[in-house]
């Protein structure tokens, strides 16, 4: 049974000697008029009531207890497949309302997952960033380390050539002072 269904409620009659009804004749069902749309309704619950044409007792008493035994019958198998139907819904219900419970587990199970996977891979971002930022540092700490190493280099360099221009200097002005020729003939012997 649906929730769109509406709940119906049967009126039964026991069978009063009644004038017969003609055939082409329908049940009319009074509905209840529209409700005005001030306030919200749920017509799903809504319960409309069916009555059944009146039935007429056609069928004189053959034999007292036959009659009734057949009635009597009749009363028990309508039971019985009342309860069947009543039965089949109940399980119908249940296993409708098993299979949605176990949706929702299977989703707030996945969405839990999720999270967990989520946070994961955020923490493991953070890591690599943090990963990456030393060793950006490091790497800067290097090339700043290789400018200072260029730079004593240089500074060595210029030093020494400063150091060689004055040797020489000082060699050409004792040579010119001597008149002796450098020993070292441009520094190929």
């Amino acid at each position: 049974m649906t929730l769109e269904e509406a709940k119906k409620v049967e009126v039964e009659s026991n069978c009063p000697p009644e004038p017969p009804v003609a055939a082409d004749e329908k049940a009319i069902i009074p509905l209840e008029p529209p409700v005005p749309e001030e306030k919200p309704t749920d017509d799903t619950k809504a319960l409309v009531i069916v009555e059944k044409p009146t039935e007429v007792c056609d069928e004189k008493p053959k034999e007292g207890s036959i009659n009734r035994d057949d009635v009597l019958a009749k009363v028990a198998s309508e039971k019985k497949e009342a309860l069947i139907t009543a039965w089949e819904e109940s399980e119908k219900s249940k296993a409708e309302n098993k299979a949605q419970q176990k949706l929702s587990s299977i989703i707030a199970w996945e969405n839990s997952k999720k999270a967990d996977l989520e946070a994961e891979l955020k923490k493991m971002e953070e890591d690599l960033e943090k990963k990456k930022a030393k060793y950006i540092e490091k790497m800067k700490n290097k090339i700043v380390l290789l400018h200072k190493k260029a730079e004593e280099k240089r500074a060595l360099t210029e030093a020494k050539r400063g150091e060689d221009l004055i040797k020489a200097e000082e060699v050409a002005a004792k040579c010119r002072a001597t008149g002796e020729p450098p020993k070292k003939l441009l520094g190929w012997f």
